[in-house]
């Protein structure tokens, strides 16, 4: 009896300073998985860094981003600042950003995604994957031009 035929797939591995991600090409845009024993400024700056990097080489306009961090509580005003910041320099105007935080506060991903479209990012918040890669490939309707009466 034959098995199904498994699709094979090229997952790459980039260490920082304590924390690594793993890219993942997928259909329409990049899968990111960041993983690390912390959250903090420093992680968060580099790894939004690193993906920008890698978006840029790749081409890539859309990339869904899974943090697995640690939660990290009351998180300052200013640590958003500078990651939005860095994902701005990165490049990450350019690309289509999914994020899934599989452990921290909603309260403090959505204050973090607010700077960052106020800074011309074009980041959205989801509490899982499927909801995060929906969203990628066809977008909201509410943001749809042809729906608007205008």
């Amino acid at each position: 009896m034959m098995g199904k035929m498994e699709k094979v797939v090229s997952i790459e591995r980039l260490d920082g300073t304590g924390f690594s991600i793993e890219l993942e090409d997928r259909a329409g845009y990049l899968r990111v998985l960041v993983r690390g024993d912390e959250d903090s400024q420093a992680v968060s700056v580099a790894y939004w860094t690193m993906i920008g990097v890698e978006c840029s080489r790749r081409g890539t306009t859309a990339v869904l981003v899974v943090e697995d961090l640690p939660a990290w509580p009351n998180v300052p005003a200013e640590v958003f600042e500078a990651v939005t910041d860095a994902a701005v320099a990165a490049g990450l105007r350019e690309v289509r950003c999914a994020f899934v935080d599989q452990h921290e506060e909603v309260e403090a991903n959505e204050y973090g995604m607010m700077i960052g479209t106020e800074k011309g990012l074009t980041i959205m918040m989801f509490s899982n994957e499927s909801y995060a890669e929906h969203w990628l490939r066809f977008g909201s309707p509410k943001s749809d031009k042809r729906h608007s009466n205008t």
